[in-house]
């Protein structure tokens, strides 16, 4: 049987949690497809600041519906740094993917409260 997880709104099953974070993974690795030079001109109608914002702010309100896991910190701050360099003036992309890689590979990884 699925474990439940607590949350103010009633329970969600592990599988769900588990469903949520391979979705939001996905949503990451799309950050390097638009700035990718080889793939980012498929995508110029794409605010890529912007959805990095957003995807900041989706990613960090799960903090308490995963019960405070201990990569959570990690992500957000890999993340973060990674927004940083994207919007530099002297934009590195080898390094922006780096941290956009380690951030999706640490939400794989990531268990609900640390189980």
């Amino acid at each position: 049987m699925d474990k439940l997880v607590p949350h103010k709104y009633g329970e969600f099953k592990i599988s769900q949690v588990n469903y949520y974070k391979q979705k939001l993974r996905k949503k990451i690795f799309w950050l390097v497809l638009y700035t990718d030079k080889n793939t980012k001109a498929d995508f110029e109608n794409i605010d890529v600041v912007e959805y990095h914002k957003n995807l900041l702010f989706e990613i960090s309100n799960c903090n308490k519906l995963l019960l405070y896991p201990k990569d959570f910190v990690e992500i957000i701050n890999s993340l973060e740094c990674a927004l940083s360099i994207l919007q530099s003036e002297e934009f590195n992309f080898n390094k922006y993917k780096k941290l956009v890689f380690d951030a999706g590979a640490l939400l794989q990884r990531m268990k609900v409260g640390d189980e």
